[in-house]
């Protein structure tokens, strides 16, 4: 049993056993969570659920304060936020920070999942996250781990309908694995903060983006900025719900319990989410005048040749520097079997 394992099992058979029944009064602690979406979102709104969960169940004990909107920077910054304990809480994206998450980056590499609730009951899985995952996390308390639907190209002029119209084509990728299949199709990756693509799409500083529905068309409303987008369920991005250490440590240990075990079992209710606000963000571009364009099954075929050999070069790069890059893709394709094609999208 791992450690995060044992610790939470020991604080919930102390509260099963109740030796840390609620005191009747007790002083309130309040805990900061920052977030870079908009408090619109699907999961800025179920932050505010989860919250107030926390707080009913703790009879007031805990309160929170949710700063959404970037107000605490751009969103490379959100792991080391709660690291530094700039906030309690943070929801991080690991693809902002390449090469930081080397294992858990695996899972977004191409044409693995086909939605939202399935990558993300597999990310969040207790074998991937103890064997491998939650240990690239240091510094921080991993509460959750989660994954936003399938990615699709997304193009500020013309439109991508063979694979030849990617060459040269500077494209915003969501992450490092993602930048290595547009460079393997012949476009041009160009990093940039997901906050700033509606300007560089403006702009033309870039081409376009890869993206996924509700991030284009809900959270960072590319809809004005966009003449088509590509149906191709590339990729998945990975994010994690994590917490300061010692914001959590501080706490009674009824409290620590409450917060560990409140995240537990939510892979359908969160993956759900995102799932619908894909479909609603699909919705929102198609009546702004985007054009939804179906790639040929042929040329779909193409694109996941290209996927499986960025998938191998990392496996050996990984492999390579003596990490278990080939073990933790093998876990992921054997959860995958296991979980099936659940989700929206499948």
């Amino acid at each position: 049993m791992t450690m995060r394992n044992a610790r939470r099992g020991v604080l919930a058979a102390t509260m099963a056993a109740g030796l840390l029944a609620l005191p009747a009064t007790a002083d309130t602690t309040r805990l900061t969570i920052a977030t870079y979406v908009t408090p619109m979102h699907g999961m800025s709104q179920w932050l505010e659920r989860w919250t107030a969960e926390l707080t009913e169940a703790s009879d007031g004990r805990l309160e929170f304060d949710i700063l959404h909107g970037a107000q605490m920077g751009p969103p490379p910054r959100y792991y080391d936020i709660a690291r530094n304990r700039q906030a309690d809480i943070t929801w991080v994206l690991h693809g902002a920070t390449p090469g930081r998450f080397e294992l858990t980056e695996m899972s977004n590499m191409p044409f693995l999942f086909c939605s939202a609730e399935q990558a993300t009951t597999v990310v969040n899985h207790p074998r991937l996250r103890d064997e491998f995952t939650d240990a690239e996390h240091r510094g921080v308390e991993v509460l959750m781990v989660f994954a936003h639907p399938p990615g699709q190209i997304h193009m500020a002029e013309g439109a991508v309908r063979r694979l030849e119209d990617l060459q040269g084509q500077a494209l915003r990728p969501a992450s490092a694995a993602v930048g290595q299949l547009i460079a393997e199709l012949g476009g041009r990756p160009v990093g940039l903060p997901p906050t700033e693509m509606a300007e560089g799409l403006q702009r033309r500083t870039i081409d376009g983006v890869m993206i996924d529905y509700g991030g284009s068309g809900i959270a960072f409303q590319l809809g004005s900025h966009l003449a088509s987008a590509t149906h191709v369920d590339a990729y998945i991005s990975t994010f994690a719900l994590v917490m300061n250490p010692g914001s959590l440590a501080e706490l009674p240990e009824d409290l620590q319990a409450l917060i560990l075990e409140s995240t537990q079992g939510r892979e359908a209710e969160i993956g759900g989410i995102w799932d619908s606000i894909s479909t609603a963000g699909r919705g929102i571009l198609a009546d702004a005048g985007v054009e939804m364009i179906e790639l040929e099954e042929a040329e779909l075929a193409r694109l996941r040749e290209a996927g499986a050999r960025v998938t191998e070069r990392y496996i050996a790069e990984l492999d390579g520097k003596n990490l278990p890059g080939s073990a933790v893709y093998e876990l992921i394709q054997e959860l995958i079997a296991e979980v099936g094609p659940i989700g929206e999208g499948c």
